[in-house]
């Protein structure tokens, strides 16, 4: 027995998981690629099967973060003989966010190279939740696409179109359309190479399901996989990783209502590029940008070379980020400390009934 690599580039795999394979791995393992999670069952995609699969108790027992549990994207080694997983490997990218309503970090995909950003035209368009979610993006180091869809129900689309291509990153790119008409394949085959993953993106409602059914050529997205809540909004039960014509992979996500930040430094710099050029050149270097004196983003502020909404809007995002980074340590350091203190009372019981 040996993994057959043929089997799982369909689904993505590539170099960079080879390489963290051992001899022994090779030849006693399973690879799938986690496409479903549901409580504590995962739908894993071996290339010749779709199986439901468990977690290990060993895996359990020493990986107890939730962003260390397998989310959909992971590629996994399961148990020759039976559905358990035993190892994840090593993430490439990750898109996560802060768990709504705690500091934890909450995956949202893994091994993902395009974040497809959907915004609806007809009312959900908003330009800072976008830019929120370019943050996400460059905090995962993945190029962003923006799909402004239902272009076909309003008169403007031009100006919200300029809007996001202003904050775009190199490499990024957004495109007006009518996910129900347009030839989403065709528009976007520069970005849909063999062994691609998407990651699909945006509020309820706002058709990501349509745009999965538009590259598919199917309508993959069961109309009983949306629901709505009690008032009335769209609600998608869960993610899921779907294959696409030409060994494309796109994993359609529920819509968030919370974009908070993941606990990683660096994201709102990136994306905010112009600020943090800016930054540089402040007298100092903790500066906050708002009352120091000698303070160059300020100071082209006041001149009126930076926005006042995108400076407001970069304070913020920023004071997230590192507030959530500030209490991510914060909590890690005390999860270390209280696995001593279960240690060291394990090791003083045993001892002690010797």
């Amino acid at each position: 027995m040996s993994i057959d690599f043929s089997l799982l580039q369909p689904l993505g795999w590539g170099n960079d998981f080879s390489i963290q394979l051992s001899l022994e791995q090779l030849t006693t393992r399973r690879a799938a690629r986690v496409i479903g999670v549901e409580r504590s069952n995962f739908r894993v995609d071996t290339g010749e099967e779709v199986l439901t699969a468990a977690l290990a108790g060993a895996y359990r027992y020493h990986h107890d973060n939730a962003e260390d549990l397998p989310t959909v994207g992971d590629w996994v080694l399961l148990q020759p003989d039976e559905p358990l997983i035993l190892e994840r490997l090593e993430r490439r990218t990750l898109i996560a966010r802060k768990a709504a309503g705690s500091m934890e970090t909450q995956p949202i995909a893994a091994n993902i190279d395009l974040l497809l950003i959907v915004s609806g035209l007809d009312g959900d368009y908003k330009l800072h939740r976008i830019e929120r979610y370019l943050v996400l993006a460059a905090q995962s180091h993945v190029t962003p696409l923006v799909l402004l869809t239902k272009a076909d129900l309003v008169n403007d689309t031009e100006g919200p179109f300029s809007e996001v291509r202003r904050v775009l990153p190199a490499g990024g790119e957004v495109f007006a359309i009518n996910a129900l008409q347009d030839q989403l394949s065709a528009q976007l085959a520069p970005w849909l190479t063999p062994g691609t993953t998407l990651a699909l993106v945006g509020s309820s409602g706002v058709g990501k399901s349509s745009v999965v059914n538009n590259l598919t050529g199917t309508a993959a997205q069961r109309t009983q996989a949306t629901r709505r809540d009690a008032k009335g909004r769209h609600t998608t039960t869960s993610r899921s990783l779907i294959r696409l014509p030409g060994d494309v992979c796109i994993i359609d996500v529920p819509g968030m209502r919370e974009i908070g930040l993941a606990p990683t430094e660096g994201g709102v710099d990136k994306q905010f590029k112009e600020i943090a050029r800016l930054a540089a050149h402040c007298r100092y270097s903790d500066c906050t940008h708002q009352q120091e004196p000698g303070c160059a983003v300020r100071e082209a502020v006041d001149r009126g070379e930076l926005s006042q909404d995108l400076w407001q809007h970069y304070l913020k995002l920023l004071a997230e980020e590192r507030h959530n980074v500030s209490e991510h340590e914060r909590r890690r350091q005390d999860r270390i400390f209280g696995k001593m203190v279960r240690n060291a009372k394990s090791i003083k019981e045993k001892s002690g009934k010797r």
